[in-house]
């Protein structure tokens, strides 16, 4: 509309040079413009001069502009100005990228992860502005638009302050909201909304964006929204089979037309679309889910954190051991330490029923430990008890709590529950203590605290030799002291081999211990046959032990049996979703797979999860990398590196990332950084071949493969599958390697 353009032109002309109109809709037309004071490319969006001319009407829209400026948030575009000129209202934001509704006209229907992905961005949008008391109304693709890749809601308020401009809902037969995506109170002009008429809006766009159309179309918009107040929506699956069931129940819910049937908040309902599908499959007994929520310390000294860290995990592994019922992973629980969510929230996000809570304050030799259960789904109190003990008393204490818990769920919810028979694996409270103690300091995974963790194992064991899991714990931490050089690789690893057989012969039945030994047979000694064998053992002893599975997926995949590690990947990551290492960990499965695409979704998540976890940066980094992305991958490296300083793994893959970008010189130079670091300490030979696969430094490549070889470096256990080593592998060195690791 060349008119409109000069119009805008003439009026805003001091401020923003306008440029070229980049679209327009029933109410609003977007030009591409210049912020001529800022310097910087923006978009301005003008109301359709017909819609309010009245300067009441004007007054109003800005005053719900203004509004909506406040909002701050990572997946929200922000306002950067708006006015009423010459009888144009319009608004100014940043200039990003396509729109939802572009990539869904370019691609159809999205894949799976990715549709889920973005409508839990939305949602957490959403979330924030709801807290804030500011509705959407208008959430469709249009107004989701993407930013290096990142969703971004865009028109917070907008309709409102149409609404207000206007004094009515319609005006010359435009309707505020777009009928494909109106909640069914929307549609049906009730004029008090909540945060769920958003969020079944939202439900609507991810229906689309699974399908390739919303769940209602119609020839006009009153019959669309007609359908929207009376027909159910088709069910997802019946279009695309292979949605996760645990999404499409998520989106069955957010989708009723009661809207008190609906999740209660946004977070509530990106909690559910994150929820494992395996879980959702169970929906015919969804009761039979719990939650211990880690015990909060109360004693005032940071010290006893240990004690009401473990009473959370004995009570975790009792209730474990009780038939027909299922708890919630302890990374998942863990993960939520301190977030003080509302427990309704908590529930959604873990898909449990019933959570166990509590506080747990030591004084001297006395311990007061109280706990409540709860239902998750109404936030209704079923029990509660105070218990005060002596710290001896802390087995006995331990499972009252426990056969407490399962009696009142058999006396409200389930009746056939079994009986609590938790392990005893010790009776020494002394030994007790001091492995509590070791597992707090083993799960802080930091250099200083793992030699903390060896040293509390060591005593558990001093005060009862026949602790079988004090070995478990002291094989594990051998192993975790690799990742920080404490030790040499040879001595690590063989002592935790050893460790790991001490515990198996106290008690053959315990899956940690075959899978500490499976780890270290497989990862050091290259006994493939041996290593899987012992995972198999620890998964059918505990089939839910997720760490078993995980390291399998990994063993697999050396192997190159891509389909089980796969599956081996997945069914870790369903035990135990807020493990940051497990979701990491099926990135680069996918990645090793040669299914980039899908490991830079589940790395992406992995950061998402705990942005501050270098390896997770390096990770996705090296995904980048075999996209042949080398700016994505710089940046995530460089990241890395921000995160942990010095860090030669990072080191290596950023000189290979440069010299395949064509900068030789800053490589050489990184790598004489790494050769520096060599000479005052240790670094490894895997991120000195690193960087010369990257530089195509054939010989230095493999003068470093056989210094790995020599130390035995997991890493070469991935050899015939790591893309990395593509450039080398017809190298009769590179076969010559392959066969001495019996991988030929």
């Amino acid at each position: 509309m060349v008119a409109l353009r000069e119009r805008l032109s003439a009026a805003l002309g001091d401020r923003y040079r306008i440029e070229t109109e980049l679209g327009r809709g029933g109410m609003s037309f977007v030009f591409r413009a210049h912020d001529v004071k800022h310097d910087r490319p923006v978009a301005v969006k003008v109301l359709r001069p017909d819609l309010a001319s009245a300067e009441a009407g004007a007054e109003r829209f800005l005053q719900e502009i203004r509004m909506v400026a406040r909002l701050t948030h990572p997946h929200i575009l922000p306002l950067h100005d708006s006015g009423h000129r010459d009888g144009l209202l319009y608004y100014v934001m940043p200039l990003v990228g396509e729109s939802l509704r572009e990539r869904l006209r370019r691609e159809g229907r999205l894949p799976a992860e990715d549709a889920v992905r973005i409508a839990c961005a939305v949602a957490e949008a959403l979330g924030h502005a709801h807290a804030q008391n500011v509705l959407h109304r208008d959430i469709k693709p249009e107004n989701i638009l993407f930013n290096a890749g990142y969703p971004m809601v865009t028109d917070f308020g907008v309709a409102r302050a149409i609404a207000e401009c206007c004094d009515v809902v319609t005006q010359a037969g435009i309707a505020v909201g777009t009928p494909a995506y109106m909640s069914p109170e929307q549609a049906s002009a009730d004029a008090e909304l909540d945060g769920r008429s958003d969020l079944y809006s939202l439900a609507c766009v991810l229906y689309e964006m699974l399908t390739g159309e919303p769940p209602f179309t119609a020839s006009d918009a009153r019959s669309v929204m007609a359908r929207h107040v009376l027909d159910p929506a088709p069910p997802v699956r019946t279009l695309r089979p292979d949605v996760p069931a645990g999404v499409a129940a998520a989106l069955a819910r957010a989708l009723a037309k009661d809207c008190a049937e609906r999740y209660a908040t946004a977070e509530e309902f990106a909690a559910a679309l994150r929820a494992p599908a395996s879980v959702a499959d169970r929906l015919a007994a969804p009761r039979r889910r719990i939650a211990v929520l880690p015990l909060v310390n109360t004693s005032g000294d940071p010290a006893d954190e240990y004690l009401s860290d473990g009473i959370t995990d004995a009570l975790i592994d009792a209730l474990a051991h009780v038939a027909g019922l299922e708890v919630a992973s302890r990374t998942s629980v863990f993960a939520l330490k301190g977030s003080g969510k509302d427990v309704r929230a908590i529930g959604a996000h873990l898909n449990v029923f019933t959570m166990l809570e509590g506080t747990v304050r030591r004084a001297g030799n006395r311990l007061r430990i109280t706990v409540q259960l709860t239902d998750a789904g109404e936030g209704r109190l079923l029990w509660s008890q105070r218990y005060d003990r002596e710290v001896a008393d802390v087995f006995a204490l331990e499972e009252e709590i426990a056969q407490a818990t399962v009696r009142t769920l058999r006396s409200t919810l389930l009746r056939d529950l079994g009986d609590v028979h938790p392990p005893r694996y010790t009776r020494n409270v002394a030994a007790y203590s001091r492995y509590l103690q070791g597992r707090y300091f083993w799960n802080r995974r930091t250099a200083a605290d793992v030699q903390r963790a060896i040293e509390m194992f060591e005593r558990a064991i001093a005060a009862d030799p026949e602790f079988a899991l004090a070995y478990t714990g002291l094989a594990d931490s051998y192993a975790l002291q690799l990742d920080y050089r404490s030790i040499p690789v040879a001595e690590g690893l063989q002592r935790a081999k050893a460790e790991a057989r001490r515990a198996l012969a106290i008690d053959e039945s315990l899956a940690e211990a075959h899978t500490s030994l499976a780890w270290v047979t497989f990862i050091y000694d290259w006994d493939w046959p041996t290593a899987e064998r012992e995972f198999r053992r620890a998964i059918e002893i505990d089939s839910r032990y997720a760490t078993a599975h995980q390291w399998y997926a990994w063993l697999l995949v050396a192997l190159g049996r891509f389909n089980e590690s796969l599956a081996s990947g997945h069914a870790a990551a369903e035990l135990d979703p807020a493990s940051v290492s497990i979701r990491r960990g099926l990135g680069w499965l996918y990645h090793v797979a040669r299914q980039s695409d899908v490991g830079v979704t589940h790395l992406q998540r992995a950061v998402a999860m705990d942005p501050t976890a270098e390896e997770s940066h390096r990770s996705l980094a090296l995904v980048y990398l075999g996209q042949f992305d080398l700016v994505r991958a710089e940046a995530e490296t460089r990241e890395a590196l921000r995160l942990v300083e010095h860090n030669p793994a990072s080191l290596g893959l950023l000189a290979h990332i440069a010299a395949r970008a064509g900068h030789e010189d800053e490589a050489r130079g990184l790598v004489a950084e790494l050769r520096a670091m060599a000479s005052r300490g240790y670094v490894s030979p895997v991120a000195l071949a690193t960087a010369y696969l990257g530089l195509g430094d054939v010989d230095a490549v493999f003068a470093e493969l056989e210094r790995a070889y020599r130390e035995r470096r997991g890493w070469l256990a991935y050899l015939n599958v790591e893309p990395l080593f593509d450039p080398v592998r017809g190298d009769p060195r590179f076969l010559d390697l392959r066969r001495r690791l019996r991988l030929a």
